[in-house]
């Protein structure tokens, strides 16, 4: 009797478990949308989500979404990616965009900072009291795509080292660091980017922000949830 009743305590647990993910995994996106967020999900054919934050591929080495698989910008952020997606798959129509991030919520900001004090990874995590561009809904990590798989850019996403940089590319292709054919995919992703009112971090090829985080303090709400 008691070690059914013990398996009978887990099972609960465990459901309970899960309903909680999902919850705030329901709760993330109705917030989201309450904000004014758009779903990056519905921007058409081309777009695909993989939140490397709601797994353990990611260099905090933690899941710090839960449930939460989708992606959300501001609504001005999110039609430059829907003009950069035509445009790039005007280019070639088997192209296509990979989010690994986008908006982020203050709490998942918190956890993060969390989890990387003491870590060389510090400096690359906006201190959750003010947020980053990603907390405003402003930012986002993203890649390109050929038939759906993500094309070679030189180096995974989260690889804090100078070969992520987009400053010396030539420099890192002449060293045998990155591959041209990573070059290329990383000039082409920056193009249809910038063209459509994106603006480039220098140390990381996958981070592009609609605005710069001071404008957005002043323009767009903090997602504190």
């Amino acid at each position: 009797m008691r070690a059914a009743a013990r398996r009978l305590a887990a099972l609960v647990m465990l459901c309970g478990l899960a309903l909680s993910g999902m919850a705030q995994a329901a709760d993330y996106s109705r917030l989201m949308e309450q904000a004014g967020l758009v779903d990056l999900a519905t921007l058409g054919r081309g777009i695909t989500v993989d939140l490397k934050y709601a797994t353990t591929d990611n260099f905090t080495g933690q899941n710090m979404y839960g449930d939460f698989r989708r992606a959300y910008l501001v609504e001005s952020a999110a039609r430059s990616l829907r003009r950069a997606l035509k445009q790039l798959q005007d280019i070639n129509p088997h192209l296509g965009f990979v989010i690994y991030d986008a908006a982020r919520p203050l709490s998942v900001q918190r956890k993060m900072w969390k989890a990387v004090q003491g870590k060389p990874g510090r400096r690359y995590v906006a201190p959750p009291h003010r947020g980053g561009p990603h907390n405003y809904g402003v930012a986002i990590d993203i890649s390109l795509t050929y038939m759906g798989l993500p094309l070679d850019m030189g180096t995974p996403f989260d690889t804090f080292t100078d070969d992520a940089h987009i400053t010396a590319e030539s420099y890192l292709v002449k060293k045998g660091r990155i591959s041209r054919h990573a070059r290329k995919a990383r000039q082409l992703l920056r193009k249809v980017l910038t063209d459509n009112g994106f603006m480039t971090y220098s140390r990381e090829w996958w981070h592009y922000e609609r605005c710069r985080v001071g404008y957005a303090r002043r323009h767009f709400g903090l997602l504190n949830f």
